[in-house]
């Protein structure tokens, strides 16, 4: 695989590049580039499969690197390096990107180089996502990857989501049920979003698709006529983030 490492720390590009050079021998360092102008001819003349970004450098950030490249040149993957905070890295889960933080750890960078090593797809509908879920307070939209197709969802139109084993269905008010291959686990940084609450270890729903609620049997209706279970434990918190909104 070979990688380009973009960074304005020369001391942060040498310590990707050795733990990458001693861990992992399939990989082959391009270049290692200190801003993103220089960056943009490296990756145009040298085609790289995998480029590891810093997102906070001076003149260009890493999100401006995207303004360069039409959607065609877009063939290489970027996994991000980040200081962000726990709220803007919700951005990057919903819009399927891969990102690594500050400082690196050596767990973290093999599964980001194990994931680029399975994935062939172009990836710049991923990027062009995050960037607009950058732009505002909350994520706008999430990405989900199925075995044939990728969806994109607005967070707003999505009812809620059913646990089924190792998988995980999204329904929403825009698209037929989408079955994904992860635990509804991975997908707590919804419910962290406002709106959303996990009514059931089988369900995470939507507050504001909820229309009505059967206290006695523990029973929620959202907007598509579907009943989802309401845990006993769950009910004050339930009722209470109700008031709330």
């Amino acid at each position: 695989m070979k990688i380009i490492i973009v960074d304005d720390e020369a001391l942060a590009r040498t310590a990707l590049s050795s733990i990458l050079t001693e861990n992992f021998p399939e990989i082959s360092i391009l270049a290692s580039c200190g801003h993103v102008l220089e960056a943009v001819e490296k990756i145009k003349s040298l085609k790289p499969d995998l480029v590891f970004l810093d997102i906070e450098m001076p003149e260009y950030s890493g999100f401006d690197l995207l303004n360069f490249f039409e959607t065609a040149q877009m063939n290489f993957q970027i996994v991000f390096i980040t200081a962000y905070s726990h709220f803007s890295l919700r951005a990057f889960e919903v819009s399927a990107v891969d990102y690594l933080l500050k400082p690196i750890r050596i767990e973290q960078l093999s599964k980001a180089i194990e994931k680029a090593k399975k994935i062939n797809q172009q990836k710049n509908i991923h990027y062009q996502v995050l960037k607009e879920n950058l732009q505002h307070k909350q994520p706008q939209k999430i990405i989900l990857h199925t075995a044939e197709n990728i969806f994109i969802l607005k967070i707003t139109d999505i009812l809620y989501l059913e646990a089924e084993g190792s998988y995980t269905r999204f329904f929403s008010t825009t698209h037929p049920p989408i079955l994904v291959s992860k635990k509804i686990a991975d997908f707590e940084y919804i419910e962290e979003l406002p709106f959303f609450f996990r009514s059931h270890r089988s369900y995470l729903i939507n507050l504001n698709k909820v229309t009505q609620v059967d206290k006695r049997d523990f029973v929620i209706v959202m907007e598509n006529g579907a009943s989802v279970y309401l845990a006993q434990e769950k009910k004050k918190s339930f009722l209470d983030k109700l008031n709330e909104i």
